[in-house]
């Protein structure tokens, strides 16, 4: 099985799965000694050298840890390619060999490299024996999912026999960077308890959850107040209204499923917490004389309390996530059927102009048979006024008759016979062709409506 990794040291395949640099670094320090929180901001490698080789407390070696807290965080890098927001989060603002000497200094566990890359919401605790001094050491990481900006990681660990909790931050901005200081100054018994890191942690995702989720609606409430305050845009053509509408809304869904999964993700991984918290309250308790738990019995005491107050906050957001899905479902069902009622508008304005084209089609064609039906009647009444002169003056010129005939000669011609039988012939084809013309014609069509006629039978209940 895929098991997390054995605890050992780095080696170079793990080193490398990290890409260097020299940024800006932010330490902070703070000993049970301490009156306050110490803050340093480190960029190139002398000065982490520098810092090393003054602070107290940070040592691979056993005998020289103090009781307190470290954390290092590291800034975020740009962006790789134009198109990309962020970096990834396994940029690190240190050189190489500086990072090799924080993991063996700060204890930072290899399940790291496993966890960083995932690019999902996850969340590991990692008990487990040092090496050298067979100490209890327990180790934790955590992930943010990328499916939203600003994404973190985090490896911790806390080490009972001197109370000292290492960890670092992995991609944070100088607002996250802010809260995080915040966050710290103002611990007070948390500041001892192994989880403090990752209630940080889990308190900065929420902040990033809900801000995403107000936003989508925030967003959702103004175009959804924008659609129905403003007039819409009726000419189709311009389509304003129409299919932009359509995209913006589709967007807006799409954005409400993703965050519905991520959040439910999320609340998978605070279940699992839940579940390690009491992991590590019985792993604390059932430390032996041989663990030398650095905690006097009183601060134990209160490490517990401070445990059940974590649980219920975890409770808290859980219901809090629950409520933002169904602000997220909200989202989604309002916003079918808003896309139903642009779709609708959108459809009724191209009907209303496809039907005001054939309007105007129709009074054109109306136009054009008044005028043709003008130019026939002139032609009629023409054709009533040269048709008779025409036909007496074909008559009068017709050698059928001789108009001048002298006594004993005929006007007629005796083969006026066949001006009569040719006429009544030819009128007599002239009708016959029509008349099969016209008839098949309406064979044609008849034919046609029985056709569509049994096709509507055939698509009918009834």
């Amino acid at each position: 099985m895929d098991l997390p990794h054995e605890p050992r040291e780095w080696n170079e395949s793990d080193l490398k799965l990290f890409r260097s640099g020299e940024r800006k670094a932010v330490v902070l320090r703070r000993l049970s000694s301490d009156e306050g929180t110490f803050r340093e901001e480190l960029s190139t490698k002398e000065d982490w050298d520098n810092w090393f080789s003054r602070a107290p407390g940070v040592s691979p070696s056993w005998d020289k840890l103090l009781p307190g807290i470290y954390v290092i965080m590291c800034s975020r890098a740009g962006a790789i390619f134009e198109e990309e927001g962020q970096a990834p989060a396994n940029y690190l603002p240190m050189p190489k060999p500086t990072w090799n000497r924080i993991t063996r200094e700060f204890h930072v566990h290899r399940e790291i490299t496993r966890t960083i890359l995932r690019d999902v919401a996850c969340f590991s605790y990692l008990p487990h024996h040092d090496l050298c001094s067979h100490q209890i050491k327990l180790g934790f990481t955590a992930r943010m999912a990328t499916t939203l900006p600003n994404d973190l990681a985090l490896s911790s660990t806390y080490i009972p026999s001197t109370g000292s909790t290492f960890a670092v931050v992995y991609g944070c901005t100088e607002k996250q960077m802010s809260d995080i200081e915040a966050r710290i100054r103002r611990s007070n018994e948390q500041r001892s308890h192994p989880l403090l890191m990752s209630g940080i942690f889990i308190e900065l995702e929420r902040k990033r959850v809900i801000f995403s989720v107000d936003k989508l609606v925030d967003e959702f409430t103004l175009k959804s107040d924008e659609l129905e305050s403003e007039p819409w845009n009726m000419d189709p053509k311009a389509d304003e209204d129409g299919q932009k509408t359509q995209k913006d809304y589709l967007n807006v869904c799409r954005r409400s499923r993703s965050l519905i999964d991520h959040i439910q993700a999320s609340k998978r991984q605070l279940s699992k917490f839940l579940d390690e918290i009491n992991e590590v309250a019985e792993e604390l308790q059932s430390l032996g004389p041989e663990a030398k738990w650095a905690e006097s019995p009183a601060m134990q005491t209160k490490l517990g309390a401070v445990g059940r107050d974590m649980r219920k906050r975890v409770q808290d957001i859980i219901r809090e996530y629950d409520d933002k899905i169904d602000e997220c479902n909200k989202v989604v069902y309002n916003t079918s059927l808003a896309v139903q009622t642009v779709v609708w508008n959108h459809k009724m304005r191209q009907d209303s102009l496809t039907t005001t084209q054939i309007s105007k089609a129709n009074r054109a064609m109306a136009f054009d048979t008044r005028h043709e039906s003008a130019q026939m009647r002139t032609i009629a009444i023409l054709t009533m006024i040269y048709l008779p002169l025409s036909s007496v003056a074909a008559i009068f010129s017709m050698d059928m008759f001789n108009w001048e005939a002298g006594a004993g000669e005929s006007i007629v011609s005796k083969h006026i016979w066949l001006f009569a039988v040719l006429t009544v012939g030819l009128t007599f084809l002239t009708l016959v062709a029509w008349r099969v013309g016209t008839q098949r014609s309406k064979d044609v069509t008849k034919k046609a409506d029985r056709y569509f006629a049994e096709l509507q039978r055939q698509g009918s209940f009834v």
